[in-house]
């Protein structure tokens, strides 16, 4: 339970700015109403054991008093350092990276319209950093390589450690907005700086199902004749620049969204079948010939020329888990 009931107005700060105050918590990690803190909250990666109240002490604890322990820790080093870029006017970003941060985030004092929250602001600018500035200041080249050893220590396999990120956004703070923007920021540097392997060729939309596939369908440029009308985020949510907006034909070409399932081998047909298929097998089974993986790439990014550079976007990426463990061992978290 808090420790004391919500205000009629619990909100303290302006959803298109970084926060500037947040609530003290109880010893049980509950919201403490009737304190108010200065700054931002720390991340804390994991709940800590509350020390227990002496007679007298007020059930209250404080997580920005653990900086001397988690100040470090990389989600807060990465807040400091993209807090930082976005102060200084995002310097060694490229022309495009510029414009459309520009675009996207107007001066909140200034423009009648505010495009993106701060939530989703942080998601693109981080993503961003990390693409194309981390690596020129001994801070950022430090930080990526905080990420490689920490996703090279999850799987000894080598092809577990493509580069990869997550964003983690709380259910309806716009992750498809997101996933939109980023999508625009590779799609038109590429158009412009052809050799720059910083930015991707070509788009996957991974989803964990048919549903949400489906409605990630607004990443697909709608042709309608009048750009007011089309129903694709980019639009709808004005995210593309008045220059930019004829260079947008020849996105769809570029992206496929697939659900999951879709990568499930299928059975060959036609003059593509084995000799056996059809056939029944020693268990008692069925024999059947089955797509490989390069059969299955190939039907689902055939359109896409070999050798380019892909962004794969994993929408609800917490549906993903490990491999199962083989009886008998211990799963390590």
């Amino acid at each position: 339970m808090p420790t004391a009931a919500p205000p009629s107005n619990p909100i303290l700060n302006n959803p298109y700015q970084e926060p500037a105050r947040h609530y003290a918590t109880d010893l049980l990690g509950n919201l403490d109403y009737d304190t108010i803190a200065a700054g931002r909250r720390l991340f804390v990666p994991e709940v800590q054991a509350m020390p227990g109240k002496h007679s007298g002490q007020k059930e209250v604890f404080e997580f920005n008093e653990l900086a001397a322990s988690y100040g470090t820790h990389v989600i807060n080093l990465l807040r400091r350092e993209v807090s930082q870029w976005r102060a200084a006017g995002y310097p060694d970003a490229t022309r495009v990276t510029r414009e459309l941060l520009a675009y996207w985030f107007p001066d909140l004092d200034e423009s009648p319209v505010k495009k993106l929250f701060f939530a989703q602001r942080e998601a693109v600018e981080t993503a961003i950093w990390l693409n194309e500035v981390a690596g020129r200041s001994n801070a950022g080249t430090h930080l990526l390589h905080q990420l490689r050893t920490g996703q090279q220590a999850v799987s000894p396999h080598p092809a577990d450690h493509l580069p990869r990120l997550a964003f983690k956004m709380a259910t309806g703070t716009g992750k498809t907005v997101v996933m939109a923007a980023l999508i625009l920021y590779h799609y038109l540097n590429r158009r412009q700086y052809r050799q720059d392997v910083r930015f991707a060729d070509y788009f996957l939309l991974v989803a964990p199902g048919i549903t949400i596939r489906d409605r990630l369908g607004v990443l697909r440029v709608d042709p309608a004749p009048d750009r007011h009308y089309a129903q694709d985020y980019y639009h709808q949510r004005k995210l593309v620049p008045l220059a930019y907006e004829d260079a947008l034909e020849g996105l769809n070409a570029r992206l496929v969204i697939a659900n999951y399932h879709q990568f499930e081998p299928r059975t060959l047909q036609g003059n593509k079948r084995g000799a056996f298929d059809g056939k029944i097998g020693a268990d008692g089974k069925k024999l059947g010939e089955y797509e490989d993986y390069a059969q299955v790439f190939r039907r689902l990014l055939g359109g896409f020329r070999p050798g380019g550079r892909l962004l794969v976007l994993n929408d609800e990426a917490h549906h993903c888990y490990l491999p199962q463990v083989a009886p008998g061992r211990k799963a390590k978290a």
